[in-house]
């Protein structure tokens, strides 16, 4: 002990031998700066700190007895009106303990008291899981009970003539945070890259990060977006998809993601010029669904005023149409090379296909790589297996009106058409069923019962391609024409293509197919005449 002493003394006399030091260098502002932080939280701030267990055994009291027998056990159960219980069950979820706590609050003769209730009471409405999947029905509808009890009690609360601590004068600020729109009036400051706004409520209302408030920030974000202009809009867009997504560093429910990615879909449709966006397509899919596969969950979350949006579902519906036939033409055939003309034939049909299946061989199933991941999940669903046929051949199925279409990823393979009223019951049963891995045998594909089969070839002689033959087959059958015409015989193509000569193809309305090439001595006037095409004097060569 004697020895401690004077280590002590030894060390205050070397301390103060030096001159004195200034009140400049006394303080450690940092040090200073953490101290009055820490008093702030523990006394002025909005958050409370509390004993999980103390509160847990207030809400089991109270929930048996119906009574609240001291202030400390009125503030337990405050904070802990939100905690769920492992049924999804709280506090929230009982309108007739809600009005007790809401009446005790009320009745609180010391404004200090009813500060304190309420500060813990706003606490439990910014941690309450209420987009989480684990809140049952009835304490979220009790959590927005919670939230329209709060802003009144603000109210009577500023009209009290006594203190009101730093955190109270902040909710005045952010008022708007016990509104069915809490984060409104941060979107647009959100889409500008300010975040100043949303920290100071964070910070000042000790609002946890986990709190449903930055949820609400994302999805003000996305509502701000969509009140641009098209232009605007468009350019932003490939910013909001991964914030929509989960991906922009705030993690978020997937109802949420679904909410967000609805809106951007929403307004996408309303845009004059809408080209397909690859990467909404697949969010939209990804989250909502399959358009065609599951309507019902679509014309629920994609909505145009309180109507199913059927523009943006009937838009991404194309979308993924085309990606699908897109993806079977370059990723199915069998020598792993695009087949450029059917693709480009069966893209003009993308909007009068109703349905469409993809029956593959087992190398297309096993094949690794992200394009075929890819692919499988885009049309999980509508994936067959194609039994007795070779392992590298696919078979591409379409429902277009009353009629069903084969093409096969194997060349030299034709092209069959069957009524969809004469199907057999078993190629029926499996596009019909929704069972995952249905089987469907090749054979039944091709089989003789069919309405029509062609072949992918050329008639050079009469100057039409096998496009142009398919079109005037299936334009009559099913009442409707593509847009855009076929191509071309492809000889004819490439005998022109080098020559600086005009080519007018006007039979779609209803004239011929000329080739203005005056010359009828010329090399190519030649080739024009073999190939079967008649010469009028001044015009050059024509086909009806």
């Amino acid at each position: 002990m004697i020895d401690s002493l004077a280590y002590l003394q030894a060390e205050l006399a070397r301390s103060f031998a030096g001159p004195v030091a200034m009140p400049a260098s006394w303080s450690d502002p940092q040090g200073m700066a953490r101290a009055r932080q820490r008093v702030h939280h523990d006394h002025g701030s909005a958050g409370i700190a509390a004993d999980p267990r103390s509160i847990m055994a207030a809400i089991t009291d109270f929930r048996r007895s119906g009574r609240i027998d001291s202030f400390r056990d009125l503030k337990y159960v405050c904070l802990g009106i939100g905690a769920l219980d492992g049924k999804g069950w709280s506090l929230l979820a009982d309108e007739t303990l809600r009005g007790i706590i809401a009446r005790t609050v009320e009745q609180q003769s010391s404004e200090h008291r009813r500060l304190r209730c309420f500060q813990a009471l706003l606490s439990a409405y910014f941690s309450f899981p209420v987009h989480g999947k684990d809140a049952s029905p009835e304490s979220a509808t009790g959590w927005r009970g919670l939230r329209g009890w709060l802003r009144a009690e603000r109210e009577r609360l500023t009209k009290l003539s006594g203190f009101k601590p730093p955190w109270f004068d902040a909710l005045t600020r952010h008022v708007k945070m016990l509104t069915a729109q809490p984060c409104e009036k941060f979107g647009a400051d959100l889409l500008r890259g300010d975040a100043s706004g949303l920290n100071d409520a964070l910070d000042s209302l000790s609002i946890p990060q986990t709190s449903w408030v930055l949820e609400e920030a994302v999805l003000a974000q996305m509502t701000a977006a969509s009140a641009l202009r098209d232009g605007p809009f468009k350019s932003t867009l490939p910013d909001l998809l991964p914030i929509a997504m989960g991906h922009g560093g705030v993690s978020i429910g997937e109802g949420l993601k679904v909410r967000c990615v609805a809106l951007l879909v929403s307004r996408y449709a309303l845009c004059s010029d809408r080209p397909e966006q690859p990467a909404l397509r697949d969010a939209a899919t990804s989250t909502i669904g399959n358009p065609w596969l599951r309507r019902a969950n679509w014309d629920a979350w994609v909505r145009s005023g309180n109507e199913p949006d059927d523009v943006a579902r009937e838009m991404v519906f194309g979308w993924l149409k085309g990606r699908l036939i897109t993806d079977f033409f370059e990723l199915l055939t069998v020598d792993g090379t695009t087949d450029r003309r059917r693709l480009a034939y069966w893209l003009r049909f993308a909007p009068f296909v109703d349905d469409m299946w993809f029956a593959l061989g087992t190398s297309a199933w096993r094949r690794p790589g992200a394009q075929f991941v890819e692919f499988r999940e885009r049309a999980k669903g509508r994936l067959l297996n194609l039994e007795g046929a070779t392992a590298d051949n696919n078979a591409f199925v379409m429902r277009i009106g009353a009629y069903l279409a084969v093409e096969f990823g194997a060349s030299g393979n034709a092209f069959y058409l069957f009524r969809w009223d004469a199907l057999s019951p078993s190629l029926s049963k499996a596009l019909t069923s929704g069972r995952a891995r249905e089987g469907v045998r090749i054979n039944e594909l091709k089989a003789d019962v069919n309405e029509d089969t062609m072949r992918h070839r050329d008639s050079l002689g009469a100057l039409k391609s096998w496009e142009q033959k398919f079109d005037d087959r299936l334009t009559r059958l099913i009442g409707k024409k593509p847009e855009k015409r076929p191509a071309c015989v492809p000889d004819l193509e490439a005998l022109v293509s080098d020559v600086a000569v005009d080519v007018a193809d006007l039979r779609n309305a209803g004239g011929a197919l000329w080739v203005r090439e005056t010359d009828r001595g010329s090399h190519l006037s030649r080739k024009l005449q073999a190939m079967g095409m008649m010469f009028r004097s001044g015009r050059g060569w024509f086909k009806e």
